[in-house]
């Protein structure tokens, strides 16, 4: 008797894992699609419809401006490249994958940032998600849909006109701090005009310019100067730019470019929130070329000079554009 009672329940337990193991099927969201060129200048997102604009084709280390408004209810604003969509549009998880920090769940109000398009080896197609549902794959966290949203988006690329050595979006987690240049990336001539700027995603924060010591003592929690006078945007939660000279003293030093997320009382913000910022730094050094030629000295008519000004590059190692003016006493082509 025991022993039929234990094989009727080795066949229960066959046949359980055809009902209660089997996983519960996800829906694919089924979005609407968009391109960032048929997209219209305000979009009306009902509860439980999702937008996916497809951004196209984009180039590694380009810069786009990303300008997107939220009004009536919140939704995600997400991101994501051609391979890393796969798994939102299949209805599955996808919030390890999509593209941070510039993704924002529950988004309401006015984003603005410039995002930098991720390094790889060739170029992606990349996508903007507006999702206004309670998809399948986010773990029950960002909006889960409501009432409707209106959506006003525009993306565009960046021409950067300076020597840009950062411009990007980066995070920092409360209470830390991020160094994006240093060393050799930022020993400068004399004359350097710098133009640093930012512009606060969510929460508030610092960006500053410091010299070795100062990085040092700010490291340290020591009293005394820790950013460059001139050199510093304090309480960011409004773009803004500040132009800064080079002076003759910290010609060739090591400058560090630092976004600071903590509650040091020199700092503006008090570093309780992860932070989310686009930095820009732009750079306009001199350009002083020293001219030589082989001969150094005075040549005869037929003879033929080498003009050399490649041995006097700026801390950048930029040279400039060089030409030279071979006409006689009759300026015939008018260049003076």
């Amino acid at each position: 008797m025991r022993w039929s009672m234990a094989w009727g329940l080795v066949f229960l337990l066959l046949a359980a894992p055809l009902t209660v193991q089997a996983d519960v099927g996800r829906d694919a969201p089924g979005c609407l699609t968009q391109t960032s060129e048929t997209l219209p200048s305000t979009l009306d997102i009902d509860p439980d419809v999702c937008v996916i604009v497809d951004l196209g084709t984009l180039q590694p280390g380009d810069v786009y401006d990303l300008s997107i408004i939220v009004v009536d209810d919140a939704l995600d604003v997400l991101f994501f490249d051609e391979n890393s969509i796969q798994p939102y549009e299949l209805g599955q998880s996808y919030r390890s994958v999509m593209a941070q920090p510039a993704s924002t769940e529950s988004a309401l109000g006015a984003l603005e940032f410039h995002w930098k398009v991720p390094p790889s080896i060739s170029a992606k197609r990349w996508y903007m998600v507006l999702d206004n549902t309670a998809h399948d794959g986010d773990a029950g966290l960002g909006d889960q849909g409501g009432v409707r949203s209106t959506v006003s988006a525009t993306v565009d690329r960046l021409d950067q006109a300076y020597w840009t050595p950062y411009h990007d979006l980066l995070s920092v987690d409360a209470g830390g701090f991020d160094v994006l240049l240093s060393g050799d990336d930022l020993r400068l001539d004399a004359g350097t005009t710098v133009v640093l700027s930012a512009w606060d995603l969510t929460f508030v924060g610092d960006v500053y310019l410091q010299t070795r010591t100062m990085h040092d003592r700010y490291l340290a929690g020591g009293v005394g100067v820790q950013f460059i006078d001139g050199g510093a945007l304090q309480s960011v939660e409004t773009p803004q730019s500040l132009t800064w000279q080079v002076p003759s003293a910290l010609e060739g030093e090591e400058l560090l470019l630092v976004v600071d997320n903590t509650d040091a009382p020199l700092g503006g913000g008090n570093g309780t929130e992860m932070l989310r910022i686009s930095v820009r730094l732009e750079l306009a050094p001199p350009l002083t070329p020293v001219i030589t030629d082989e001969q150094m000295a005075t040549v005869s008519l037929g003879e033929s000079i080498s003009l050399n000004a490649s041995s006097t590059p700026n801390r950048l190692g930029q040279q400039g554009t060089f030409s030279w003016d071979y006409d006689a006493s009759v300026d015939s082509d008018n260049d003076g």
